[in-house]
């Protein structure tokens, strides 16, 4: 192989490469790894990233059978909290506003998410009509349909 073909694999390797990429818990700075473990103290095993592109750590995990996501800036403040939670466990106002707003879909997995303090629900839906329509749903506490994305 020659040199500008080696080159050329090379970049485009470089430039393919996830933007989180898997690391040591030893390399986890140490306010990071005291903050989860404050706020999480029965987290199972947990599994930590980089992101290079918005440099925070990511600490996943299971708690209680859910999965967790949490992002923190390298000195343990948390950026992003996403939560596996049980469709039993939306608000009230949120899961009425779903059954106004999309009637005929099947609600299947919720997370609730907190960016910077700011509390709110994803819930993933599918519709029960034979053109099967998939659609995320993202929703205040008080039930205000704040984005959705369809998938067809």
């Amino acid at each position: 192989m020659n040199i500008s073909r080696l080159l050329t694999a090379t970049l485009a390797a470089a430039f393919t490469l996830p933007a989180l990429a898997d690391i040591p818990a030893s390399r986890v700075p140490a306010p990071v790894k005291e903050q989860v473990q404050k706020q999480y103290p029965n987290a199972g095993a947990i599994e930590w990233d980089f992101d290079n592109d918005e440099d925070v750590y990511e600490a996943e995990f299971h708690l209680n059978g859910l999965e967790y996501e949490v992002k923190l800036y390298p000195d343990g403040t948390v950026s992003l909290v996403k939560a596996d939670i049980s469709l039993q466990h939306l608000p009230a106002p949120v899961t009425a506003a779903i059954a106004r707003d999309f009637p005929g879909y099947a609600l299947r997995r919720a997370r609730q998410i907190t960016v910077r303090g700011v509390l709110k629900y994803r819930v993933d839906c599918r519709s029960e009509s034979p053109a099967v329509r998939k659609v995320e749903l993202y929703y205040s506490p008080d039930g205000k349909l704040l984005s959705q994305k369809t998938d067809d």
